[in-house]
């Protein structure tokens, strides 16, 4: 079948194709919304409920990053540890975002922790605090409610 004809065909067939585009729509606004999920129910819980603390940078680790898409070498990446004050109670932790550049150490940062367990906790920047997962999360909504208006419509 050459291109034209497959083509021609799906023109023939548009109206039964749109009736159901909502199902694979809905398919991926459900994995996009689980896999944000993932990413990211921590972060928005600190982000939704955390206190904020002042901290400290005290050391980096060295860590491998693998890229899953390229085949390239793994590349190196400083993860802060950071120590703040807790109540009566100092904590440290490994922050989830690294650099491939160390910085110095007893830099000043922002903590976001939960009071409950605060060992769960992440360095505060105000728009990283988003990323990668909440875009992920608006374009699974977006699909999600795109399909079902294209359910309600069929």
């Amino acid at each position: 079948m050459t291109v034209e004809g497959l083509v021609a065909r799906v023109l023939e067939n548009r109206a039964q194709i749109l009736r159901y585009v909502y199902i694979p729509q809905v398919i991926a606004g459900a994995i996009l919304l689980i896999v944000a999920y993932m990413m990211g129910h921590v972060h928005f819980h600190l982000i939704q409920q955390g206190v904020r603390a002042p901290g400290t940078v005290v050391g980096f680790n060295q860590r491998y990053i693998g890229n899953s898409f390229s085949r390239t070498t793994p590349a190196l990446s400083f993860m802060p540890i950071v120590e703040f004050q807790a109540g009566d109670r100092i904590v440290r932790f490994e922050d989830w975002k690294g650099s491939s550049l160390a910085g110095s150490l007893r830099d000043r940062v922002t903590v976001l922790y939960d009071p409950a367990r605060p060992s769960v906790a992440m360095i505060d920047r105000p728009v990283w605090n988003w990323l990668p997962w909440a875009p992920i999360a608006a374009v699974g909504l977006f699909l999600t409610l795109v399909a079902v208006k294209g359910w309600l419509v069929s």
